[in-house]
């Protein structure tokens, strides 16, 4: 099994003096965009989670969480989706994000808590947490009436197939604070992924699904945070140097 990071590095290194050259001309060139996908799901929260507790800007205690991670840095979305519905769109769920340190806020409480007796926030549902692009298999487009030797082959993503490996996976979850700073809240690791891309064709490469993982270890000793993790991927032509009309 090849890894994908070092693949992509070569494929680089590879085409990258020829692509700039004829695109710095105005030619253009195609390539194969591969999407990686990393996912949660089964997201708890327990133990002692004190981010949210009244200070500066911000009310007691719910908070909206995001999520640095192999895939993409946090935003304001539903990367690690809460269950209270505050506002917003209805997928936009929050997590009580001050568990122990106020005294109106801590287990066993109907209003703050939504599993194992109201002890435990409990979140199900699948979401992206992050999506990383990679450029593969890039060919620069030639204009009729160049004649390059050899001539230039337009694969699309007819050759991207096989298996795209990450060899450990993260998640760091942020209670996010704007407009001050977002709050740290913990490191959760998992094991590498594996995905396998088969099918594909020019114009792009079905997307394939890693298996779930479950975590290895986390940062804080005082909080219980767990979930589990996949990837997705998936590839797209972009650019098509057969089809225009020069």
């Amino acid at each position: 099994m090849k890894n994908f990071w070092f693949t992509f590095l070569a494929l680089t290194f590879l085409f990258v003096s020829i692509t700039d050259a004829l695109v710095a001309q105005g030619f253009g060139e195609e390539a194969c965009v591969i999407t990686l996908k990393g996912q949660n799901r089964s997201r708890t929260v327990a133990g002692a989670v004190n981010k949210e507790c009244g200070e500066g800007f911000h009310s007691a205690p719910w908070g909206n969480w995001g999520v640095d991670s192999n895939y993409g840095n946090r935003t304001d979305t539903d990367q690690f989706r809460g269950w209270k519905h505050l506002d917003g769109p209805s997928t936009k769920r929050q997590w009580n994000s001050c568990t122990t340190e106020k005294t109106g806020f801590r287990a066993p409480h109907y209003a703050y808590y939504n599993a194992s007796s109201r002890t435990t926030q409990q979140s199900s549902a699948i979401v992206t947490h992050g999506k990383r692009y990679y450029r593969h298999s890039i060919t620069p487009c030639v204009p009729p009436g160049m004649n390059p030797n050899p001539p230039p082959v337009y694969n699309g993503c007819s050759l991207v197939g096989g298996a795209f490996s990450q060899s450990n996976n993260y998640m760091t979850l942020y209670e996010l604070d704007w407009p001050d700073n977002d709050d740290r809240i913990e490191r959760l690791n998992f094991p590498g992924t594996s995905v396998t891309l088969t099918g594909c064709t020019y114009n792009g490469c079905p997307e394939r699904t890693s298996g779930w993982v479950d975590m290895t270890g986390s940062s804080s000793a005082g909080a219980d945070i767990e979930a589990n993790l996949r990837v997705k991927a998936s590839a797209t032509v972009e650019g098509n140097c057969s089809t225009w009309n020069w």
